[in-house]
């Protein structure tokens, strides 16, 4: 008689998973966890204390698997944004008993305005399709469309589990 839970009255042991199934990549967990989380810390190079990293909360969605961000000339952030466009947005899952052993991306990248009126146009529309409730300052002035052109990216899927 086998001590093990899962194995069969013959005493092998039941497989739990199909073995012809193939575990995700890194690569597509990572796009999984960005497609499927919609706010992230925005991480932008200060101008005030000059050149330390600063981290804002913000919103985004996606264009071919890029971010977009709407966010305002008042905002920190954006003036940084201004001055260098070099960022990276975190975006981590959420709950869990222990928070370290979650899957969370760094993208890194160059942040560029959106200045064509094609650009905007589609990035609005997706935008509001994930932030429906931007319908409120989506025509305010001093806001416009960001998109942060990945570079690069850093995957960490909890203990153990991390790649470039």
């Amino acid at each position: 008689m086998s001590n093990d839970a899962h194995a069969r009255p013959s005493g092998e042991a039941d497989i739990l998973y199909d073995p012809d199934v193939p575990t995700p990549t890194h690569g597509e967990r990572a796009r999984t966890l960005v497609s499927n989380i919609k706010t992230g810390t925005l991480c932008t190079l200060a101008q005030e204390p000059a050149g330390f990293p600063y981290g804002s909360f913000v919103t985004f969605s996606l264009d071919s698997g890029d971010p977009i961000f709407f966010i305002s000339t008042m905002a920190e952030h954006t003036k940084n944004l201004l001055l260098d466009g070099r960022a990276s947005l975190l975006v981590a899952e959420s709950g869990g008993a222990d928070p370290l052993a979650g899957g969370r991306v760094t993208l890194l990248g160059e942040a560029r305005q959106l200045v064509a009126d094609e650009d905007r146009a589609k990035a609005r529309a997706s935008y509001l399709a994930i932030h429906p409730n931007a319908s409120y300052y989506i025509d305010f002035g001093d806001f416009s469309f960001w998109k942060l052109e990945v570079a690069s990216l850093r995957y960490i899927g909890g203990y153990g589990r991390m790649s470039w």
